[in-house]
């Protein structure tokens, strides 16, 4: 994802690179380490899963990318984005207030994401997206579901990865009523676990035709295809991504409940369902839509 200093999440030594450390590793018994040099415990290297017949093309976009022209954007044939709310609770995107309402404007379908820190509280983290959310015009139907931007362990163990993003997780879904993205990658470690395999997964993988499978996972929604990629409307190199299927299967995965249109832009088709009491620092579950439905529900967790 876009922090610009850190490296990318597979470096272009790819997948050969990776499956030939955890060869030598198993050998010589000893932790792998991955093509961006980060060790940690043996993952089981998994088959690439290819894009299918249909996709659509989308960005992600920071502070860093500036302020982007999202009408261009839209007529460079991009029809997904996700903005950036926050790097944990101490780094506030600048541009996320802008970026929100401006994307579904330009008659985009929209997402956000924060940067999950494992090193922070992920209930604070969490509540964070909420309220960033509800001050920019609220999640509505027709809105991606929330994205925890996973690339790191911060400094912590698996363990406490683990259970920090589970938290995060329930959180977030408890109050949108829609199960989180989780953005990873193969070559997170030792943050990728199969405990998170029944959320939806947006799979970084730079340099490949087909991207490979965190744990856990054996396909993809989203992928992350590279980090210097150029879209007219957004100044110099960024990130671009697909989503696996047709656009009318994009529509229906956003809750879009309108008819396809190609280019009259995705309809407002509900109010906020995003709630979150400032005073009190929580999240609203009353107010929220389906605050009563299963979290967790994904067959690993």
């Amino acid at each position: 994802m876009v922090l610009r200093h850190t490296p990318p999440l597979l470096c272009a030594a790819g997948l050969a690179a990776l499956a030939a450390a955890v060869a030598v590793s198993s050998a010589c018994g000893s932790k792998p380490t991955n093509a961006c040099g980060q060790s940690g415990s043996a993952l089981e290297v998994t088959a690439p899963v290819c894009p299918g017949p249909a996709v659509v093309k989308g960005v992600d976009v920071s502070t860093y990318d500036g302020v982007v022209d999202w009408p261009t954007v839209k007529g460079a044939g991009i029809a997904f984005a996700f903005a950036r709310i926050s790097d944990g609770t101490t780094h506030p995107d600048g541009r996320f207030a802008a970026n929100w309402p401006a994307i579904k404007a330009a008659g985009i379908v929209r997402g956000a994401y924060q940067y999950f820190r494992a090193g922070e509280d992920p209930t604070a983290q969490a509540n964070l997206v909420l309220s960033a959310l509800t001050a920019a015009g609220g999640l509505v139907d027709g809105d991606l579901p929330v994205v925890a931007d996973v690339e790191t362990a911060d400094g912590q163990t698996a363990a406490v990865v683990e259970t920090k993003l589970k938290t995060w997780l329930a959180v977030v879904e408890k109050a949108t009523g829609r199960k989180p993205i989780v953005y990873t990658s193969l070559g997170t470690w030792p943050v990728t676990s199969p405990a998170f395999a029944g959320y939806p997964l947006w799979v970084a993988n730079y340099g490949v035709t087909c991207p490979a499978m965190p744990t856990g996972w054996s396909k993809w929604l989203f992928w992350q295809s590279t980090d210097t990629g150029t879209t007219k409307g957004i100044t110099g190199k960024g990130d671009l991504d697909e989503f696996n299927g047709t656009l009318g299967d994009l529509l229906n995965f956003a809750g879009d409940a309108g008819p396809v249109a190609q280019d009259a832009g995705i309809q407002d088709s509900g109010s906020p369902v995003v709630v979150y009491d400032a005073a009190v620092g929580a999240v609203d579950a009353a107010a929220a839509v389906d605050a009563g439905s299963s979290m967790g529900s994904g067959p690993c967790l």
